[in-house]
């Protein structure tokens, strides 16, 4: 009798993970089913936020999202990711490692589950306010280029001026100006948006295009389309809803830019910087 109590104690530990154990081997094909389509339903939803967010992010432009929404989907990712291993492993288990397999379906199930739990409120909106008009450039300071820097942004103040061309040899100081340009146009809000592209010698219109598109965070929209024309339709409309806006492009050499052009109507300005005369002739 005086072993009766020990292995009553004993019993009563093993007791529960055993029937845990031995319900995770029976049963693995309802937890399997139950994990697929739990896996199908977070995915889903993953691609429901993924798009509502899109859409968020394009009108209106300047919009980021939110710091909640973005890990949310940065950590389902990853765990759909890890939840195919599982599956994976599951289909090419064996029949002794079933228990096993049960219990790492379930766990795995119930981590999907919390994740849906979490999603993102779509009603609420995904994205919020980024920066209102841009961010500030590093700058050096102004040695004997006030004169140039005053006659730039007394055109930038004229309605009826909406391109202007920056031209002169390099090292002058033409990037320096506008950056200090750039960023008092930030300070004192003179437009919704100020966005600097920098253009190389090794001119790509392409690259232009996806670069102004990356400073209205919306690059995605231009991923899937191949012809210029049409790329630079589209960055017109990213850039009417940008609202009045300056443009400034850097060290350009090319004359063909393959940008929609400002109307002196909506108060849009271009400004480019350039080492050729003939590119400032070309775009008038």
């Amino acid at each position: 009798m005086e072993y009766v109590e020990p292995v009553l104690g004993i019993a009563k530990c093993f007791g529960p993970p055993v029937c845990k154990y031995l319900k995770y081997h029976r049963k693995l094909n309802d937890y399997v089913r139950n994990f697929k389509r739990i896996k199908d339903e977070l995915n889903c939803k993953m691609e429901d936020i993924e798009l509502q967010l899109k859409t968020e992010l394009l009108c209106p432009l300047g919009e980021i999202p939110k710091q909640g929404v973005e890990n949310w989907l940065t950590d389902v990712k990853e765990t759909i990711s890890e939840a195919q291993v599982v599956e994976n492993k599951v289909s090419n288990g064996r029949y002794l490692c079933r228990a096993c397999n049960g219990k790492l379906v379930d766990e795995k199930t119930w981590e999907m589950k919390e994740f849906l739990d979490k999603a993102p409120n779509a009603s609420e909106g995904l994205a919020m306010d980024g920066p209102s008009g841009g961010l500030p450039l590093p700058t050096s300071e102004l040695v004997g280029e006030e004169a140039v820097r005053n006659e730039i942004w007394a055109c930038l103040m004229q309605e009826e001026v909406s391109k202007i061309g920056v031209w002169g040899m390099g090292g002058v100081g033409k990037t320096t100006i506008m950056k200090h340009i750039h960023n008092d146009l930030l300070k004192q809000q003179r437009f919704e948006r100020v966005i600097w592209v920098t253009i190389s010698k090794e001119f790509n219109v392409m690259k232009v295009q996806d670069d102004i598109a990356s400073a209205l965070q919306s690059k995605e929209y231009l991923a899937t389309e191949g012809d210029k024309l049409r790329r630079a339709a589209i960055l017109s409309e990213m850039l009417k809803k940008a609202g009045k806006h300056g443009l400034i492009l850097d060290d350009v050499w090319d004359k063909e830019v393959g940008i929609p052009e400002p109307s002196g109507r909506n108060g849009c300005k271009l400004v480019l910087t350039t080492r050729s005369e003939y590119v400032c002739k070309h775009m008038s």
